[in-house]
């Protein structure tokens, strides 16, 4: 089926996972993942996703985009994804006027496709001759030509009946049945099968890099309905079509899996040593259906709570709600060097000239996030700070001096994030400010191991105008910012 694919990047927002790299310098890209999304329906609404990821210590750290850009180039890429070093082999198509094969049905250019395609019952009939079975999914198989490759694998409906309890992997069939373009599905509508002989799939296919198969992917159509494997993959989105469940996850390379087959309890992650199965079409996306257990040879499962949470509503204060302005978040560092855990904080600062007790406040962000500030010294001065972060002990949260510690009950996505403070925790208490960022065009001014610094505190804290990355040193690891200090953008 020839589709139409409309740019990616008019939707799709690439996002950088939780860095640890502790390179002490710029950003390298190795901490970029690809997969994560944010798209806006057709109703105008935004759908988001946010991935909580294991570092290396096993402890999860999490990504969050809570707004959408309509620029996607990001400031630090992902290496480029190399190209395909397959092509369609036109001598697999049948002899004009002969006897169709799935060659015909499934590559435009053989003389015997069928022209217009058929995308209603009663379609086109056809009969496959010696085609191997390659995944039983209850009424739904896929057969596949034995010369195997580009084009040589489709899907067969058997419309309610099953067929998996006489046939296996691997039987030789003789198929009859209608070809239709079902929802831009290439599938046989099956009348009669034939159980010719026993015997072995022809092997997967493996692609150069993951992202080939994807929905976007370079040779996915050529691939629709063909044994396929992809090898060293991890779990990048546990759940891809946020607010909806469908029970599939993301791959490297924004790869789908879905469960005909089998069900993964995905976790960010997860690695896998290979995924095998055909690549199907449907719901508008590519997804490889693993058959059975062996086709997910995974070798490390993520934590628990490793799951991608997602967010079905935009942001509960609009970008251009100023707030009181009583208080200001002033400096936040997003992305230290080495393990985020414990070493992001944010900075309040008082720029009136009365003190202001903070005691009851909320941090929240666009999500479902909220951390009310409780403890004692909540008062911040006129003209002075107060440090929140993940940690308050300095030898161990990079040299930050943090008065008040959150813990894991809130977090900063190295990608794009929110932050907003609220002067109470209850659903009608006023908004005293808000801050947006984003790794990606216009904001030219985040990057790995050093603080977003707010140029004017009571400027528009969501524009990235106001906002540069920090330059002075501090702590034993040489991050830039100013925390609880003047900060160095400020006039």
């Amino acid at each position: 089926m020839i589709r139409t694919r409309y740019a990616a990047f008019a939707s799709v927002l690439l996002l950088v996972a939780c860095s640890d790299d502790n390179n002490g310098g710029a950003d390298t890209g190795s901490d970029v993942v690809d997969g994560d999304t944010l798209v806006v329906d057709e109703d105008g609404t935004q759908d988001a996703v946010e991935d909580a990821l294991e570092d290396s210590d096993g402890v999860s750290d999490t990504t969050l985009v809570d707004t959408f850009i309509a620029d996607t180039t990001p400031v630090d890429t992902a290496p480029p994804i190399p190209d395909a070093d397959v092509v369609a082999s036109f001598g697999n198509c049948s002899d004009p006027g002969g006897s169709i094969n799935i060659y015909d049905l499934q590559d435009p250019q053989c003389p015997d496709h069928v022209w217009p395609e058929p995308t209603q019952n009663p379609g086109y009939y056809v009969e496959l001759d010696g085609v191997v079975v390659t995944g039983l999914f209850g009424d739904t198989f896929f057969v596949q030509e034995a010369n195997g490759g580009p084009y040589s694998g489709i899907a067969v409906y058997a419309h309610g009946e099953p067929t998996d309890t006489d046939l296996a992997v691997g039987d030789r069939v003789n198929i009859t049945g209608s070809y239709t373009e079902f929802y831009e599905n290439t599938q046989v509508y099956l009348e009669s099968y034939e159980r010719i002989s026993a015997g072995t799939p022809p092997a997967p296919y493996v692609p150069v890099h993951p992202a080939h198969l994807a929905t976007e992917g370079a040779i996915a159509e050529m691939f629709e309905g063909v044994l396929v494997r992809v090898e060293d993959v991890e779990t990048v989105n546990t759940r891809p079509d946020c607010p909806k469940e469908y029970g599939e996850f993301s791959v490297t390379g924004n790869l789908r899996i879905d469960d005909l087959g089998i069900h993964w309890d995905a976790r960010l992650g997860d690695h896998f040593a290979s995924i095998t199965g055909p690549l199907y079409y449907a719901f508008g996306n590519f997804k490889i259906e693993p058959r059975d257990e062996t086709d997910l040879d995974w070798t490390e499962k993520g934590a628990s709570t490793g799951i991608s949470k997602c967010i079905a509503s935009e942001c509960q204060a609009p970008a251009e709600d100023p707030g009181t302005k009583q208080i200001v978040i002033n400096e936040h560092m997003a992305d230290p060097w080495g393990s985020d855990l414990g070493q992001e904080w944010i900075e309040l600062y008082n720029p009136t000239n009365e003190p202001v007790n903070i005691q009851g406040w909320q941090l929240r962000d666009c999500g479902d996030q909220a951390f009310t500030l409780s403890g004692p010294n909540l008062t911040i001065a006129p003209r002075s700070y107060l440090v929140v972060g993940m940690n308050s002990n300095s030898n161990t949260n990079g040299g930050v001096p943090v008065d008040l510690a959150y813990g894991t009950g809130f977090y900063l996505p190295n990608t794009v994030g929110s932050i907003l403070l609220y002067d109470g925790n209850q659903f009608g208490s006023a908004l005293v400010d808000q801050v947006r960022y984003s790794r990606f065009e216009p904001w030219t001014q985040f990057f790995s191991g050093r603080s977003l610094e707010r140029v004017n505190p009571t400027g528009d804290g969501t524009v990235p105008e106001n906002w540069e990355a920090g330059t002075k040193n501090f702590g034993p690891d040489n991050q830039q910012g100013t925390p609880g200090q003047k900060n160095s953008a400020t006039p």
